[in-house]
């Protein structure tokens, strides 16, 4: 496996900033989440972790307002936020989303990328100008700010990507899958920039069906199955749950 983080914030004194209360919900009939319950704070990494079906999807589209709860409520900074809709989630609450899929504009360049998003979020223009050229050289991306998106290589594509989520300026950001589809390298660079959006304050909550790669950098993490959370705590402390290991990790599962 590559890089550990190598430290784990044990405990957060700040009131959480993301609050999931009793989420339910079912699909044509079908149970999907059964009262889920978990908190995020400040600054904190926090995963998600379930094997496929198990309801990850459809939590994070009831965070973003895209899917509505049948039950429960999702809460910022103790400002009940689920009637408020995903526009409203974005620019008050200031929630990012980095989605599994590649999400680049293709038809633009890894410059236009950026300012596409500054010109809808920022009004004033020199406040645009300047949060574009801080990511880009941030992500090291200046030198390809004329490349059309659709040329950049994967790394190149998931760094301007999440990029593009920063530029409002984001206090929660999900992301879905930010490993899929990219190789050893580009996961720990991925894996640094995460690291990096904890020290500046950022609540990162992560999915992805990478189970070592999320554990090494989430300080606390929940387990779902069968649309109900399972078991949570630190990562070494989830890992010896013989419920998680039956229905998730496997008895063979370890993270060296």
């Amino acid at each position: 496996m590559s890089s550990v983080k190598k430290f784990r914030i044990l405990k957060f004194k700040s009131k959480p900033i993301l609050t999931v209360k009793g989420i339910s919900k079912s699909i044509s009939n079908r149970v999907i989440l059964r009262k889920i319950d978990f908190e995020i704070n400040k600054g904190e990494i926090f995963g998600l972790l379930g094997p496929n079906g198990a309801g990850k999807s459809v939590t994070f589209n009831i965070l973003l307002g895209i899917m509505k709860a049948d039950h429960g409520n999702v809460f910022v900074e103790g400002t009940r936020i689920t009637d408020f809709a995903i526009h409203e989630r974005a620019k008050k609450f200031r929630i990012g989303y980095i989605p599994q899929n590649d999400s680049v504009f293709k038809g633009l360049t890894c410059e236009n990328n950026l300012k596409a998003i500054a010109e809808i979020t920022i009004k004033d223009r020199i406040k645009q100008e300047s949060i574009v050229q801080e990511l880009l050289s941030e992500f090291n991306l200046s030198h390809l700010r004329n490349v059309m998106a659709n040329n950049l290589s994967g790394g190149e594509r998931k760094k301007l990507v999440i990029a593009r989520a920063l530029v409002n300026n984001p206090k929660i950001l999900l992301m879905d899958e930010p490993y899929g589809a990219v190789d050893p390298i580009n996961i720990d660079m991925i894996k640094k920039i995460i690291i990096n959006l904890q020290k500046k304050g950022v609540s990162v909550l992560i999915t992805d069906h990478s189970a070592q790669n999320v554990l090494s950098i989430v300080d606390h993490c929940s387990i779902i199955s069968g649309g109900e959370i399972i078991t949570n705590g630190k990562p070494k402390e989830i890992i010896h749950n013989k419920q998680a290991r039956r229905l998730y990790f496997g008895e063979h599962f370890s993270v060296t």
